[in-house]
């Protein structure tokens, strides 16, 4: 009975010890497999992450991971074999702190393409309503040809109106150059990929830009000389900006085809030129054909300068051999053009719109003090007294022949 007993209980003690083994057994592979499916839903989690909040989330459940599980590092790392248990949880942060980069790069990148498009927006928004301005100025222009009063003020309201454009413009070609010059070429390529949301990028408004200044130059109502120098000028800052920063914005923007771009937008601006270079040496012309200065026909500006030469020069020809007071008017008629406006109110911008130079400009005025010289009424008054004493003298010995004669016939 004793033998029976302690077989029996001999037999429960092997039981329990056989099923706590095989318990603990199981408790093991199980936590192993619980770190497996949560290591694998978090690396997908990392790897599908699109928002920095998603994945700060993300870090709270590696540190969570890390710390459940740290306690069962020798079962972990025997599963994991040849690997660690220390080294996958850094294989998570380190995925994870690439991923945190992307993202904010990406989300960063969102941003300045949000701030660009809606930066196009205003400049789309503002530009348009100047052109509306414009052609109900240039239409009231038409409309008021019996009323000269109001057509002037209604052609200085234009003028203002497009100067007031050239400024809005020259900032926005401010901004671009302030912006794409600096980056590196990883922004740029960023951009890139990211630009084909954009409704309508940069290298498009410059290019709708430069096709409303030419349609602005065919229209060409109301405008004078100095506006057309101030759009020469406008046309050069907008050829200087285009040459520092077109090849960045047309490989940015428009990557198929960036040289076709290039070379659309170099017809545009030479096609620009050649608008306001009619129209302007035309006016120019006229400037001084309505002041009686009848200048060669000029094109260019070299041309121009050499058409003053001519002109003085010939002046300067007529006033040496004739010297008259006729000859004197017209130097003191061209002078006064000349000082009183083309230097005193054109000046400045004949320089900046490359017209002439500040050196063509002093030659101009020496030659018009040579001309003065020449051209100044000579005095007669030397003449005169010649005269005057000649007869004086003749007077007096006709006086002394006659008294000689008298005192003979006395005697």
């Amino acid at each position: 009975m004793n033998t029976f007993v302690k077989q029996i209980s001999l037999f429960i003690v092997l039981s329990l010890f056989t099923g706590y083994s095989a318990f603990g057994q199981q408790s093991d592979y199980q936590i192993q497999q619980d770190f497996q499916t949560e290591y694998t839903e978090l690396l997908e989690r990392i790897e599908q992450a699109v928002t920095t909040e998603a994945l700060a989330e993300i870090e709270d459940a590696i540190n969570e991971l890390e710390t459940n599980y740290n306690e069962h590092t020798d079962i972990i790392n025997a599963a994991l074999y040849p690997e660690t248990f220390d080294n996958v949880i850094r294989t998570l942060r380190n995925n994870h702190a690439e991923a945190v980069e992307n993202v904010t790069t990406i989300e960063d990148l969102n941003e300045e393409i949000s701030s660009l498009e809606s930066e196009l927006d205003n400049f789309r928004s503002r530009l348009e309503t100047m052109n509306r301005e414009t052609a109900d100025l240039q239409q009231k222009i038409r409309e008021s040809t019996q009323n000269e009063a109001r057509q002037a003020a209604l052609i200085r309201q234009y003028r203002e109106n497009i100067e007031e454009r050239n400024l809005f413009v020259s900032n926005f070609l401010g901004d671009l150059l302030s912006e794409y010059q600096s980056m590196d070429r990883a922004q740029r390529q960023e951009i890139t990929e990211a630009a084909g949301r954009l409704e309508e990028n940069p290298v498009d408004v410059i290019q709708n830009v430069i096709n409303e200044y030419i349609t602005m130059m065919e229209q060409a109502e109301g405008l004078e000389t100095p506006d057309f120098v101030s759009m020469k000028a406008q046309h050069g800052y907008f050829v200087e900006v285009w040459n520092q920063i077109g090849e960045q914005l047309t490989t940015t923007f428009m990557p198929d085809n960036p040289e076709q771009a290039r070379a659309n937008i170099d017809q545009l601006l030479s096609n620009w030129q050649e608008s306001i270079s009619t129209n302007l040496w035309a006016s120019l012309q006229a400037a001084f054909s309505e002041n009686d200065i009848q200048l060669n026909e000029f094109s260019s500006s070299d041309e121009f300068n050499d058409a003053l030469h001519n002109y003085i020069d010939s002046a300067y020809e007529v006033s040496v051999d004739a010297n008259s007071e006729e000859d004197y008017q017209v130097y003191r008629n061209f002078n006064s053009f000349w000082n009183d406006t083309v230097k005193t109110e054109w000046g400045e911008m004949f320089i900046e719109g490359d017209i002439l130079t500040q050196a063509q400009i002093a030659a101009v005025d020496l030659k018009l003090d040579n001309w003065r010289d020449e051209a100044t009424p000579k005095s007669n008054l030397t003449f005169i007294l010649l005269i005057v004493s000649v007869a004086v003298i003749i007077g007096l010995i006709v006086l002394l022949l006659t008294r000689k004669s008298d005192s003979g016939s006395k005697t």
